[in-house]
């Protein structure tokens, strides 16, 4: 897989893997931005607090992004208030920029080498069909009171039709902070295990908690921000989000704007500047996970940069995933109504950074106070999500995705290239072949262990993934992300376990 800037440009420390059944007051799952900050947040409370995760901190999404951190997320105002009502697109501003606040305030006081800088956002269109989003979003920033104006041009060499700027915005490098934090909370009492993938949640008073090594963990009180949940716990997450990747490309620039870009209409341009190291990130192509797999996108991207800034200087090259609820709000708090030990905090649609801290805040208040401000903004209790038309729309894709994939059976000849994927018939099985260039083959059973929806080949990232809830696998069946629990059986092996967690 491509390596982010943010991976290769920071150390991180490593931390041990859990040996022995561990019990905890809280147990954080997830070693993201939301977790670290959960586990920064609680353990300076004085509270036994853990922390597992699958893998590494901060090698999720946290570790590959753009380190934009910026209230801007769209024409998000506009949604929420047209759904929700002006005051809780006012709550979502201003949670998301006491996030901000929050990173810079974490950043100074623990002297934070994260890159952190203040600068504008903004937020254009190329076209006709989009100004009138824009228009209405800029009315809204007025009637919030956003810093911001309304330009006819932005300082990058793109003819645009109108741009929304949005003042003292900021960017930093999202794994130094995450590595940092994670020092400062270990050093006042947190925990952190790594390598601690959970395959099996039992909800109740105290929950227990099951691990893929055979260790098992007991907490009175557990946060799951592992991205995806690692639990449903009836709050039927896998039909309220749809999972979408996006592509980033860094090219060599020395000089640029001191702001970052992006526009509302598809395809995205999104433009931010590493001054640092003279990196400019040039990332989109977003697509639905498990679509538009053998697209190359990456190559769609430096076309892009080429067009733009006349160069083809790339340097790196990466990928990264999200969930997008229907109603566009993430869910931060109880993870249902029966069980108030357990809270969730997910669906960032790829404004992360900042999500991601607000949905910490909102969860350490309702520990700490039993209420906080934006539980109503963020509750999986609302319901209008359930009757959009993105809902319907995007369940629909998930059936006909579940069925097609049980009637295609795939080829039945063995190919001769390397480096191809495809789904082949072995015996009668259907089976995801790939051979890599050293002549090694893999077979895998490619029914997805989560809800069993048909895997497809990425050829971008040679992986195998699920069109249905996003999970994704590599060549020899290992997880690479959820929600799925288990990994991919070989053919010679028994068919998948299906573990989807609604219980």
């Amino acid at each position: 897989m491509n390596t982010p800037y943010w991976l290769e440009s920071s150390e991180g420390k490593t931390y041990e893997t859990l040996q022995d059944d561990l019990s905890t007051d809280y147990l954080i799952i997830g070693g993201g931005i939301t977790g670290i900050t959960c586990l920064y947040l609680l353990s300076s409370m004085g509270l036994n607090v853990t922390l597992i995760d699958a893998g590494r901190i901060g090698y999720g999404s946290s570790g590959r992004n753009t380190g934009k951190a910026t209230c801007q997320h769209g024409y998000i105002y506009s949604r929420i208030e047209k759904t929700y009502g002006l005051e809780m697109a006012r709550l979502y501003y201003k949670i998301n920029n006491a996030a901000i606040q929050f990173i810079e305030d974490m950043t100074k006081k623990y002297n934070i080498d994260c890159q952190f800088r203040r600068l504008p956002a903004y937020m254009f269109t190329r076209d006709e069909n989009f100004v009138g989003k824009l228009e209405k979003e800029f009315v809204l920033y007025q009637k919030l009171s956003i810093d911001c104006s309304y330009e006819e041009e932005i300082p990058v060499p793109l003819k645009v039709l109108g741009a929304l700027k949005m003042n003292n915005q900021a960017q930093f490098h999202p794994k130094r902070f995450v590595d940092k934090m994670a020092e400062v909370a270990v050093n006042q009492g947190g925990r952190i295990f790594e390598g601690a993938r959970v395959i099996d949640f039992k909800p109740g008073k105290e929950c227990i908690i099951y691990l893929e090594s055979g260790k098992k963990i007991a907490a009175r009180n557990v946060i799951i921000s592992s991205h995806y949940p690692c639990y449903d716990g009836k709050g039927f997450y896998f039909a309220r989000m749809r999972p979408d990747r996006s592509y980033i490309v860094g090219i060599e620039m020395d000089n640029f704007p001191d702001a970052h870009f992006i526009n509302i209409e598809k395809p995205t341009i999104s433009l931010r500047h590493i001054p640092e190291e003279k990196i400019l990130l040039i990332s989109g192509q977003s697509h639905k996970t498990g679509h538009k797999g053998d697209v190359n996108h990456y190559e769609s991207l430096k076309e892009l940069a080429w067009e733009i800034f006349k160069t083809d200087a790339v340097k790196y090259q990466w990928s990264a995933q999200d969930y997008i609820p229907h109603d566009y709000v993430p869910y931060a708090g109880y993870i249902n109504s029966d069980y108030k030990n357990i809270f969730v905090a997910t669906g960032y649609r790829k404004w992360g950074l900042t999500n991601s801290i607000a949905a910490a805040m909102t969860i350490t208040d309702l520990i700490k106070e039993q209420a906080s401000e934006y539980e109503e903004l963020f509750s999986n209790s609302r319901v209008l999500d359930f009757v959009s038309l993105n809902f319907l729309k995007e369940n629909a894709d998930v059936a006909i995705n579940w069925v097609a994939g049980k009637l295609t059976l795939g080829e039945s000849g063995i190919p001769e290239d390397k480096d191809v994927g495809i789904v082949v018939n072995v015996n009668g099985k259907r089976c995801g072949y790939y051979r890599d260039l050293d002549d090694n083959i893999y077979l895998v059973d490619i029914t997805c262990p989560h809800v069993g929806c048909e895997l497809k080949w990425n050829s971008q990232e040679k992986s195998w993934d699920c069109p249905c809830h996003g999970s994704r696998f590599d060549y020899k069946g290992n997880i690479l992300e959820g929600p799925a629990e288990y990994s991919l059986n070989s053919y010679r092996e028994p068919k998948n376990k299906i573990n989807p967690q609604i219980k």
